[in-house]
Protein backbone atom coordinates (compact mmCIF):
# COMPACT_ATOMS: atom_id res chain seq x y z
CA UNK A 1 0.00 0.00 0.00
CA UNK A 2 1.46 3.50 -1.29
CA UNK A 3 0.73 5.68 2.37
CA UNK A 4 0.99 9.18 1.70
CA UNK A 5 -0.37 12.10 4.59
CA UNK A 6 -1.24 15.65 5.58
CA UNK A 7 -1.09 17.97 7.96
CA UNK A 8 -1.85 21.43 8.81
CA UNK A 9 0.22 23.95 9.78
CA UNK A 10 -0.78 26.04 12.76
CA UNK A 11 -1.03 24.25 16.27
CA UNK A 12 3.29 23.65 16.75
CA UNK A 13 3.02 22.45 20.73
CA UNK A 14 3.58 18.34 19.68
CA UNK A 15 4.62 18.53 16.07
CA UNK A 16 7.55 16.60 16.42
CA UNK A 17 6.61 13.36 18.47
CA UNK A 18 3.34 13.40 16.18
CA UNK A 19 5.23 13.45 12.93
CA UNK A 20 7.81 11.13 14.38
CA UNK A 21 5.93 8.84 15.40
CA UNK A 22 4.11 7.74 11.72
CA UNK A 23 7.31 9.00 9.84
CA UNK A 24 8.76 6.28 9.24
CA UNK A 25 5.68 4.78 7.43
CA UNK A 26 4.66 7.25 4.63
CA UNK A 27 6.06 8.08 1.72
CA UNK A 28 5.11 11.57 1.31
CA UNK A 29 3.42 14.41 3.72
CA UNK A 30 1.57 17.52 2.43
CA UNK A 31 1.85 20.34 4.69
CA UNK A 32 -1.07 22.55 4.30
CA UNK A 33 -0.88 26.02 5.91
CA UNK A 34 -1.95 29.78 5.55
CA UNK A 35 -0.18 31.58 3.68
CA UNK A 36 -1.08 34.72 5.98
CA UNK A 37 -0.67 33.32 8.80
CA UNK A 38 -4.06 33.67 9.68
CA UNK A 39 -6.77 31.25 11.14
CA UNK A 40 -9.84 29.77 9.80
CA UNK A 41 -11.82 32.53 11.50
CA UNK A 42 -9.29 35.47 10.19
CA UNK A 43 -7.14 35.63 13.85
CA UNK A 44 -3.06 35.05 14.17
CA UNK A 45 -1.85 31.66 13.87
CA UNK A 46 1.57 30.01 15.08
CA UNK A 47 2.16 29.15 11.38
CA UNK A 48 5.86 30.17 11.14
CA UNK A 49 6.78 28.36 14.04
CA UNK A 50 4.83 25.52 12.97
CA UNK A 51 6.72 25.20 9.65
CA UNK A 52 10.12 25.35 11.10
CA UNK A 53 9.60 22.38 13.47
CA UNK A 54 7.73 20.64 10.63
CA UNK A 55 11.35 20.94 8.86
CA UNK A 56 12.99 20.58 11.27
CA UNK A 57 11.37 16.97 11.87
CA UNK A 58 11.91 16.08 7.71
CA UNK A 59 15.12 14.52 7.39
CA UNK A 60 14.25 12.38 4.54
CA UNK A 61 12.37 15.41 2.47
CA UNK A 62 9.70 13.70 2.53
CA UNK A 63 7.61 17.14 3.10
CA UNK A 64 5.58 18.66 0.52
CA UNK A 65 4.45 22.81 1.46
CA UNK A 66 1.50 23.81 -0.08
CA UNK A 67 0.30 27.88 0.82
CA UNK A 68 -3.23 28.98 0.50
CA UNK A 69 -5.88 31.03 1.36
CA UNK A 70 -7.84 29.25 4.38
CA UNK A 71 -8.85 32.25 6.05
CA UNK A 72 -12.64 33.47 5.92
CA UNK A 73 -14.19 35.73 9.26
CA UNK A 74 -17.70 35.43 6.83
CA UNK A 75 -18.45 32.03 6.72
CA UNK A 76 -18.93 29.13 9.47
CA UNK A 77 -14.95 28.02 10.93
CA UNK A 78 -15.78 24.35 10.05
CA UNK A 79 -16.46 24.97 6.48
CA UNK A 80 -13.08 26.63 5.72
CA UNK A 81 -11.64 23.69 7.65
CA UNK A 82 -13.20 21.38 5.75
CA UNK A 83 -12.10 23.05 2.27
CA UNK A 84 -8.56 23.18 3.32
CA UNK A 85 -8.22 19.47 4.59
CA UNK A 86 -10.02 18.82 1.44
CA UNK A 87 -7.37 20.57 -0.97
CA UNK A 88 -4.56 19.00 1.18
CA UNK A 89 -6.48 15.40 1.06
CA UNK A 90 -6.35 16.00 -2.83
CA UNK A 91 -2.69 16.92 -2.94
CA UNK A 92 -1.70 13.99 -0.90
CA UNK A 93 -3.77 11.48 -2.73
CA UNK A 94 -1.71 11.64 -5.79
CA UNK A 95 0.08 8.43 -5.89
CA UNK A 96 -1.33 7.36 -3.02
CA UNK A 97 -3.79 4.03 -1.80
CA UNK A 98 -4.96 5.50 1.61
CA UNK A 99 -3.88 8.92 3.38
CA UNK A 100 -3.22 9.59 7.00
CA UNK A 101 -4.87 12.49 8.53
CA UNK A 102 -3.63 12.87 11.99
CA UNK A 103 -3.41 16.22 13.24
CA UNK A 104 -0.06 17.79 15.10
CA UNK A 105 -1.31 16.94 18.47
CA UNK A 106 -1.98 13.10 17.59
CA UNK A 107 0.92 10.82 18.21
CA UNK A 108 1.12 6.73 16.86
CA UNK A 109 1.93 4.94 20.12
CA UNK A 110 1.85 1.25 17.72
CA UNK A 111 2.95 2.11 13.98
CA UNK A 112 2.63 -1.85 13.75
CA UNK A 113 -0.43 -2.40 15.12
CA UNK A 114 -1.84 1.20 13.31
CA UNK A 115 -0.55 -0.60 9.90
CA UNK A 116 -2.29 -4.14 10.63
CA UNK A 117 -5.82 -2.14 11.28
CA UNK A 118 -5.44 -0.33 8.04
CA UNK A 119 -4.30 -3.72 5.91
CA UNK A 120 -7.51 -5.10 7.61
CA UNK A 121 -9.41 -2.21 6.97
CA UNK A 122 -7.82 -2.84 3.27
CA UNK A 123 -8.88 -6.18 2.91
CA UNK A 124 -12.62 -5.66 4.32
CA UNK A 125 -13.06 -2.99 1.44
CA UNK A 126 -13.45 -0.63 3.93
CA UNK A 127 -12.99 3.14 2.73
CA UNK A 128 -11.69 4.70 5.58
CA UNK A 129 -9.94 3.25 9.17
CA UNK A 130 -11.37 4.38 12.65
CA UNK A 131 -8.97 4.01 15.05
CA UNK A 132 -8.73 4.95 18.72
CA UNK A 133 -7.92 8.34 20.41
CA UNK A 134 -7.18 8.42 24.18
CA UNK A 135 -7.53 11.93 25.03
CA UNK A 136 -5.13 13.59 27.12
CA UNK A 137 -6.81 17.33 28.72
CA UNK A 138 -3.35 18.10 31.49
CA UNK A 139 -0.46 18.03 32.94
CA UNK A 140 -0.22 17.74 36.98
CA UNK A 141 2.24 19.30 38.98
CA UNK A 142 3.65 15.93 39.67
CA UNK A 143 4.27 15.37 35.70
CA UNK A 144 1.32 12.91 35.13
CA UNK A 145 -1.49 13.80 32.90
CA UNK A 146 -5.13 13.67 33.86
CA UNK A 147 -6.79 11.79 31.00
CA UNK A 148 -10.75 11.66 29.52
CA UNK A 149 -12.19 8.58 31.13
CA UNK A 150 -15.32 6.35 32.03
CA UNK A 151 -17.01 6.58 34.65
CA UNK A 152 -15.22 3.99 36.97
CA UNK A 153 -12.17 5.30 35.28
CA UNK A 154 -11.76 3.10 32.12
CA UNK A 155 -10.63 4.02 29.09
CA UNK A 156 -12.48 6.29 27.33
CA UNK A 157 -11.62 6.44 23.28
CA UNK A 158 -12.47 9.33 21.32
CA UNK A 159 -12.79 9.31 17.26
CA UNK A 160 -12.71 12.75 15.49
CA UNK A 161 -13.10 11.19 12.55
CA UNK A 162 -11.43 8.70 10.24
CA UNK A 163 -7.39 8.98 10.81
CA UNK A 164 -7.09 6.97 7.73
CA UNK A 165 -9.10 7.00 4.34
CA UNK A 166 -8.37 5.83 0.94
CA UNK A 167 -6.56 8.14 -1.60
CA UNK A 168 -9.19 10.80 -3.41
CA UNK A 169 -12.21 10.55 -1.03
CA UNK A 170 -14.74 13.49 -0.12
CA UNK A 171 -15.02 15.03 3.31
CA UNK A 172 -18.25 16.49 4.30
CA UNK A 173 -17.21 17.72 7.83
CA UNK A 174 -13.53 18.47 8.99
CA UNK A 175 -12.07 14.76 8.67
CA UNK A 176 -15.19 13.20 8.68
CA UNK A 177 -16.56 11.45 5.19
CA UNK A 178 -19.94 10.33 5.04
CA UNK A 179 -21.65 7.04 4.34
CA UNK A 180 -17.86 6.01 3.48
CA UNK A 181 -17.56 2.13 5.60
CA UNK A 182 -15.54 2.44 7.88
CA UNK A 183 -13.59 -0.23 9.69
CA UNK A 184 -13.44 0.84 13.28
CA UNK A 185 -10.96 -0.01 16.01
CA UNK A 186 -11.54 0.33 20.01
CA UNK A 187 -10.24 -0.87 22.91
CA UNK A 188 -13.10 -2.95 23.75
CA UNK A 189 -15.43 -5.12 22.15
CA UNK A 190 -17.97 -2.72 23.32
CA UNK A 191 -17.81 1.18 21.79
CA UNK A 192 -16.13 3.00 24.60
CA UNK A 193 -17.08 6.73 22.82
CA UNK A 194 -19.73 8.34 24.96
CA UNK A 195 -20.41 10.34 21.63
CA UNK A 196 -20.91 7.22 19.19
CA UNK A 197 -24.44 5.28 20.36
CA UNK A 198 -23.79 2.41 22.54
CA UNK A 199 -24.47 -0.41 20.00
CA UNK A 200 -22.11 1.51 17.60
CA UNK A 201 -20.09 -1.98 15.85
CA UNK A 202 -16.46 -2.58 17.13
CA UNK A 203 -14.86 -4.79 14.15
CA UNK A 204 -11.42 -5.16 15.90
CA UNK A 205 -10.02 -4.69 19.01
CA UNK A 206 -6.67 -3.65 20.78
CA UNK A 207 -5.00 -3.03 23.94
CA UNK A 208 -5.25 0.73 25.03
CA UNK A 209 -1.11 0.75 24.64
CA UNK A 210 -1.39 0.75 21.29
CA UNK A 211 -4.48 3.63 21.30
CA UNK A 212 -3.09 7.00 19.77
CA UNK A 213 -2.10 9.77 22.20
CA UNK A 214 -4.27 12.62 21.42
CA UNK A 215 -2.50 15.69 23.52
CA UNK A 216 -5.35 17.80 23.46
CA UNK A 217 -5.34 20.24 26.19
CA UNK A 218 -1.94 19.56 27.38
CA UNK A 219 -0.85 23.18 26.48
CA UNK A 220 1.05 25.50 28.18
CA UNK A 221 -0.79 29.00 29.06
CA UNK A 222 0.13 30.69 26.35
CA UNK A 223 -0.50 28.06 23.88
CA UNK A 224 -4.40 27.49 25.39
CA UNK A 225 -4.90 31.75 24.93
CA UNK A 226 -4.35 30.96 21.58
CA UNK A 227 -6.43 27.70 21.12
CA UNK A 228 -9.23 29.64 22.44
CA UNK A 229 -9.00 31.88 19.55
CA UNK A 230 -8.28 29.50 16.66
CA UNK A 231 -10.25 26.54 17.45
CA UNK A 232 -12.86 25.21 15.34
CA UNK A 233 -14.78 25.10 17.74
CA UNK A 234 -14.18 28.32 19.78
CA UNK A 235 -17.67 29.93 18.76
CA UNK A 236 -19.29 27.18 20.40
CA UNK A 237 -17.23 27.41 23.65
CA UNK A 238 -17.60 29.50 26.83
CA UNK A 239 -14.15 29.15 26.89
CA UNK A 240 -14.09 31.75 30.24
CA UNK A 241 -15.85 29.30 32.02
CA UNK A 242 -13.93 25.98 30.31
CA UNK A 243 -9.94 27.79 30.90
CA UNK A 244 -11.35 28.08 34.40
CA UNK A 245 -11.91 24.50 35.04
CA UNK A 246 -9.30 23.49 33.18
CA UNK A 247 -6.70 25.78 35.69
CA UNK A 248 -8.59 24.00 38.48
CA UNK A 249 -8.31 20.41 37.14
CA UNK A 250 -4.49 20.80 36.84
CA UNK A 251 -4.23 22.47 40.12
CA UNK A 252 -6.29 19.24 42.02
CA UNK A 253 -5.68 16.35 40.29
CA UNK A 254 -6.53 14.28 43.34
CA UNK A 255 -10.26 15.63 43.85
CA UNK A 256 -10.50 15.95 40.29
CA UNK A 257 -10.42 12.11 39.79
CA UNK A 258 -12.32 11.10 42.90
CA UNK A 259 -14.92 12.79 41.10
CA UNK A 260 -15.53 10.87 38.21
CA UNK A 261 -18.20 8.40 39.38
CA UNK A 262 -20.56 11.62 40.20
CA UNK A 263 -19.85 13.49 37.08
CA UNK A 264 -22.89 14.04 34.63
CA UNK A 265 -21.17 15.05 31.83
CA UNK A 266 -18.80 12.13 30.66
CA UNK A 267 -16.64 14.51 28.94
CA UNK A 268 -16.15 15.97 32.63
CA UNK A 269 -14.68 12.38 34.20
CA UNK A 270 -10.46 12.34 34.53
CA UNK A 271 -7.68 9.51 35.62
CA UNK A 272 -4.21 10.46 36.16
CA UNK A 273 -2.21 8.32 33.73
CA UNK A 274 1.79 8.62 33.29
CA UNK A 275 2.70 8.31 29.15
CA UNK A 276 5.84 7.55 27.76
CA UNK A 277 9.25 9.53 27.93
CA UNK A 278 7.88 11.72 24.88
CA UNK A 279 5.48 13.57 26.97
CA UNK A 280 8.56 15.25 29.22
CA UNK A 281 9.35 17.64 27.18
CA UNK A 282 7.74 20.96 27.06
CA UNK A 283 5.09 21.27 24.30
Amino acid sequence: MRLHAYVLAGDPAWISQSIGSYYGIVEKIVVSYAADGRSWAGFPLSVDESLERMRAADPDGKMVFVPGDHSDADRPVMTVETEQRQAALDAASEEADWVVQLDTDEILSSPEVFLAQLREADRRAADALAFPMRNFYARTPSGEFLEHCGRFWTTQAGYPGPVVVRAGTRLSLSRQSAGSPVHRVDVSPRNTDPAHPFGTPVHAVIPEDDAIIHMSWVRTEEQMAEKRIVSGYAPERDWDRDLGRWRRRTAHPLGTVLGAPFARNPFGRFRITRLPEFADVEP
